[in-house]
């Protein structure tokens, strides 16, 4: 395509702009702030899944060593008990006497030792308990972050595909009235610059920036005709000129 009436030739700058709008919307859809908090919640709730599985295995030891002391307290009790029954029972010979009690006063230390390991396991399932319910907690709270960010996020995302949907309407709309060669001309411009088709000018200066040609390219457009399609020299952009 080397020529096309100017008023085609504008059409190109409102598509440029609603090209422009559509890849801005897409990369904000991509990059919103909240995904990457949503990213970082998720590892969250990772890590803490991790701790509380760490958690129920020090809980479900724990428990097993409370179980344990509880049992072998109760044992050295029952003994104990047995031996003083037989002991107050009057059954017992005098000579079994001295080695009952001397046994009845081991029981005695011996429970003693075992009740401190028992207060001691108590305070480690304690302990246990007390990260397990935090992990719990934690998970909790992390998932009603969760759900707040994915509402956030959802919220975004309704605002942003209906400004898209709306962009992408009026882009088709636009483009089915520019004649076709002049339309492929600027998507192949677009595809080969990696989005930019067209730029606008206005006299010496390029539409968006302070920038202005060198007098060199102002007159090589200038010399053209009104119907000529013009690329720039250094990238192949569509350049359209604004002013008859």
């Amino acid at each position: 395509m080397t020529s096309a009436p100017l008023s085609q030739q504008r059409l190109l700058i409102d598509l440029q702009r609603l090209d422009s709008q559509l890849a801005r919307l897409t990369h904000e859809r991509k990059h919103l702030p909240v995904l990457e908090r949503i990213e970082a919640t998720v590892e969250r709730l990772k890590a803490n899944r991790r701790r509380a599985v760490v958690a129920a295995a020090a809980l479900q030891e724990a428990q097993a060593a409370a179980r344990t002391r509880e049992e072998e307290v109760a044992q050295v009790v029952r003994r104990a008990q047995v031996l003083r029954e037989r002991l107050s029972s009057g059954q017992a010979a005098a000579r079994d006497l001295p080695a009952i009690q001397s046994e009845i006063d081991q029981l005695g230390r011996r429970q003693a030792v075992l009740e401190e390991a028992q207060i001691a396991a108590m305070e480690a399932l304690e302990t246990a308990q007390a990260e397990m319910d935090a992990a719990s907690a934690q998970e909790q709270e992390i998932r009603a972050d969760g759900r707040e960010l994915t509402a956030s996020r959802d919220a975004d995302f309704a605002r942003l595909d209906a400004e898209i949907t709306e962009a992408q309407s009026k882009r088709a709309d636009l483009a089915a009235a520019i004649d076709d060669a002049l339309l492929a001309e600027y998507e192949a411009v677009r595809k080969s610059t990696g989005g930019l088709g067209a730029v606008a000018l206005y006299g010496r200066r390029v539409e968006g920036g302070s920038v202005e040609i060198s007098p060199q390219e102002y007159a090589r457009i200038a010399a053209a005709p009104k119907d000529r399609v013009i690329h720039a020299e250094d990238n192949d952009v569509i350049v359209v000129r604004m002013e008859d």
